[in-house]
């Protein structure tokens, strides 16, 4: 369904204030540099301010004091949240799923709240519990004995294994696994035997979890993801972690069994965590770090071994200089070399 709304209506909204016409139609968003004459675009990042001058856009959110120059603009506190929350507007998401698909395996017991949606081939197992509004996409298994909250989204070929408990308004991305076993193996006369993995996984309300990323069950006890987290795509959460409240983790992070990570923390990506260390509330970890030991709260490392972000910086600049510093290491070693057999010779 097409959407129109003059640029007024877009500026109350957001709660902006329009500097230019108010009544021009806007059908889209688009980017700066290319966004067309019924199109609203933002500028957040100063790097893009040579683009507004020369933009197209029918409208522009901007903060409080951008110049008046080119388009149309909505001046709003924060244009990327402005922007945001147009993009809501105009590109609302309707579950493709309604109701309970004829090919769906729901087992005795299973629980169903109100207006559950459930895709096709579907299988969900004994006593589980599903809350209201929630929609299971095409291919999702669900063990026994589950409990899934109100208003989730659980994308096609996601496996949640037995006992997981999700909460409200989770969103997960297709391929995700949550509740394989974690890797527990003891070493036996030359052997490895596996070490049941009979604890579970928790997830809190508001977690986002990316595409193919897997979560492991505790061992005993729980592997939880705290209210607010946002974790992307190919991340690797072993059994016994714990993430704190609306912390996010980028792609490929690698985080092993009972790793305790902090509120607020910011991960890049392909970073790896031992086991058994404690990360601290607002810390920030630099994309590609091996993170061996505890980050104190606010504490910033980088690199492999991780380090304090500075030592890391002075560290890469000296690393840099290291062939420089060879060659003179080898001009200073040959006059050296050559006072002293001027030395001998003249002994």
């Amino acid at each position: 369904m097409s959407i129109q709304l003059t640029v007024a209506e877009l500026a109350t909204l957001v709660g902006g204030k329009v500097i230019g016409d108010e009544s021009q139609i806007i059908e889209g968003l688009g980017k700066i540099e290319s966004a067309s004459p019924n199109e609203v675009t933002f500028l957040a990042n100063p790097r893009y301010a040579q683009y507004l001058a020369q933009s197209k856009a029918g409208a522009v959110l901007v903060s409080p004091g951008t110049p008046a120059v080119g388009p149309t603009l909505i001046e709003v506190e924060n244009p990327y949240m402005a922007f945001l929350v147009l993009l809501e507007h105009f590109f609302s998401r309707e579950p493709w799923v309604k109701g309970v698909h004829p090919t769906a395996t729901l087992e005795p017991e299973v629980e169903l709240s109100s207006d559950v949606s459930i895709g096709a081939f579907c299988f969900v197992g004994r006593g589980t519990r599903i809350g209201a509004r929630t929609v299971l996409y095409p291919h999702v298994v669900v063990g026994p004995e589950c409990r899934i909250g109100d208003d989730c989204l659980i994308y096609p070929n996601t496996t949640i294994r037995e006992r997981v408990h999700i909460g409200n308004r989770v969103i997960i991305q297709p391929g995700v696994v949550i509740g394989a076993d974690g890797f527990g193996f003891v070493p036996d006369t030359g052997e490895y035997r596996k070490i049941p993995q009979v604890g579970t996984v928790v997830i809190e309300d508001e977690v986002e979890i990316g595409a193919n990323t897997t979560i492991d069950r505790a061992t005993l006890g729980e592997t939880r993801i705290r209210a607010g987290t946002k974790l992307d795509n190919l991340v690797q959460v072993a059994h016994n972690v714990v993430i704190g409240e609306n912390s996010v983790i980028a792609a490929q992070t690698g985080i092993s069994g009972s790793t305790r990570i902090g509120r607020g923390v910011r991960i890049a990506g392909q970073v790896g965590f031992v086991g058994h260390i404690s990360i601290g509330d607002g810390a920030q970890v630099a994309a590609q770090a091996g993170v061996g030991h505890n980050i104190p709260d606010c504490g910033v490392v980088a690199g492999s071994p991780a380090r304090p972000h500075g030592l890391w910086r002075r560290i890469e600049a000296c690393i840099t200089r290291l062939p420089e510093l060879f060659r003179r290491v080898r001009a200073l070693e040959a006059q050296l070399k050559q006072i002293m057999t001027s030395s001998e010779k003249k002994s």
